[in-house]
């Protein structure tokens, strides 16, 4: 799947062929919302609240809040609630926003919300340690 493109099989009520759907990516990859950490509600839901949210990455060896956004940009009101989350969990936020033109995915920049020395480590390249590297 390309960013900014639904999945082809995705309806109103999410998964159209979830009985069949295929090992890998599908069954295997499993977002915040959907293993339930950190209680997120249910607007958190990637179909409803515009955002993949992911707990699973390290950036320079600390745990972040990785967050992917469905369309080009994570809606206003959910970057505030996972900023407010970053807060409470004292975790830096990892976030992107995808740059299109003529409808085809172009590129993607990440962004961060933290303390001062994630936000200027998010500014350079990824390190070795990085493990949210595909």
């Amino acid at each position: 799947m390309m960013p900014g493109k639904p999945c082809a099989h995705v309806t109103e009520q999410g998964c159209g062929i979830y009985e069949k759907r295929p090992h890998n990516p599908c069954v295997v990859f499993k977002c915040g919302w959907l293993q339930g950490l950190h209680n997120m509600p249910d607007h958190m839901r990637p179909f409803e609240s515009g955002a993949i949210v992911m707990f699973d990455r390290f950036w320079n060896g600390r745990k972040v809040i990785r967050a992917v956004p469905t369309g080009e940009k994570i809606p206003a009101d959910t970057l505030e609630w996972l900023m407010a989350l970053s807060r409470e969990l004292l975790l830096p936020l990892l976030f992107s926003e995808h740059r299109f033109k003529d409808g085809r995915f172009m590129s993607k920049k990440m962004l961060g919300y933290g303390p001062k020395s994630f936000i200027e480590a998010v500014k350079t390249e990824p390190g070795t340690d990085d493990v949210f590297m595909v």
